[in-house]
């Protein structure tokens, strides 16, 4: 099924169908990335990426495998995140 046939199922212009979607997609990715966030937050009990930083400087964190993958994927679920922002607010 095509966007137009949708949007005339729908009632509505097209070019609002194709808005509210990329809305919502973008909404929904956000979502995403905040949850795995929160996840990341309670395992290891860092706020962002520089407290997370911090407690392996500090020792709190060692330094494993998993450990340092789960740093490179809160620190790209940041910068997600705020890159889904940023494109959400200029809607």
């Amino acid at each position: 099924m095509t966007i137009a046939t949708i949007a005339q199922k729908l009632n509505m212009p097209i070019k609002v169908l194709e808005k509210e979607s990329i809305k919502s997609f973008l909404n929904r990715e956000l979502h995403l990335a905040e949850i795995e966030l929160f996840n990341l937050s309670v395992k290891y009990g860092a706020k962002s990426i520089k407290d997370f930083q911090q407690k392996i400087k500090k020792g709190e964190v060692h330094e494993t495998r998993e450990s340092v993958e789960d740093f490179f994927n809160f620190d790209h679920q940041e910068a997600k995140k705020d890159k889904l922002k940023k494109i959400l607010q200029n809607i």
